[in-house]
């Protein structure tokens, strides 16, 4: 079912997947980023407006983007708009198909946003890169989910192949060197899309024109089960699908499988997941 896309990431390094993720998840969490960014503006006794992109640049006079984006991300969080929406069952369907029965995402991510004037930024506007180099593991994927994203804004670039030249070196968040032939691509996808690839793809930001900030959330995910490669044992990682197994781990609380214990016990929640 989900095998072209099993190929294409094995081949190419990547994978994108169309129309994934239904357009009201999407808004709601448009919604939830405006909405956050205009308490904060309330808090701070300043002027709020309509749009999101007037909303974000007066609060970039308040804090820096770094900021912003962490502060936008944990609120995400915390109102469980990842889980719910984002990892719908499709989505989880072909993640099992590449990953197995247990997943786990990362809750550490930091939501991407592109604004035209934060170009020479290098931490947020992107040279070539693996995300091996941050501490991802092999066994782990990206995803990189477009939530403001307009046509001709740009997305990411994208090496072909680049994941089969394993840990390239590097100096200063961009690569010694790269062979010369290469063949990169832009990702073509758009709202309720997502892009997949591996710790190895090499990527870089695309430059938005576009007044309004490009906005997306790279998140990681991995099967806890398969052996750290990287530095993901230094992050916080949570649920997203767990196997009959894991499950059944659960209801049995440890590994002494004590006897009887949730005998007679109205809780129902440790089914769950």
């Amino acid at each position: 079912m989900f095998s072209n896309i099993y190929e294409q990431l094995l081949s190419k390094g990547y994978a994108a997947v169309i129309d994934c993720i239904e357009e009201s998840a999407i808004f709601e969490i448009q919604k939830s980023i405006n909405s956050n960014l205009i308490n904060y503006l309330i808090l701070n006794k300043k002027n709020q407006y309509k749009t999101f992109q007037e909303n974000f640049h007066a609060c970039k006079n308040l804090l820096s983007q770094h900021e912003i984006q962490v502060f936008l991300s944990k609120k995400l969080l915390i109102d469980d708009l990842i889980d719910k929406i984002i990892f719908n069952n499709k989505v989880k369907d072909i993640l099992s198909f590449l990953l197995g029965p247990d997943l786990e995402y990362l809750s550490d991510f930091e939501m991407a946003i592109n604004d035209k004037n934060e170009i020479k930024n290098d931490y947020l506007f992107k040279k070539y890169h693996q995300e091996f180099w941050s501490g991802m593991g092999v066994e782990a994927l990206q995803l990189w989910i477009p939530i403001f994203l307009e046509k001709g804004m740009g997305t990411i670039e994208v090496i072909e192949e680049s994941h089969t030249w394993g840990h390239i070196p590097h100096s200063n968040r961009e690569p010694i060197e790269i062979p010369k032939n290469h063949n990169a691509t832009i990702l073509d996808i758009k709202l309720g899309s997502l892009a997949i690839f591996t710790s190895f793809t090499l990527h870089r930001t695309v430059l938005n024109n576009f007044d309004t900030p490009r906005v997306a959330l790279p998140i990681t995910v991995r099967n806890p089960y398969y052996p750290n490669t990287g530095n993901m044992d230094l992050f916080n990682f949570r649920k997203i699908k767990m196997s009959y197994f894991s499950r059944f781990r659960k209801i049995l609380g440890n590994n002494q499988y004590s006897p009887f214990r949730i005998l007679g016990q109205d809780r129902k929640d440790f089914y769950k997941k």
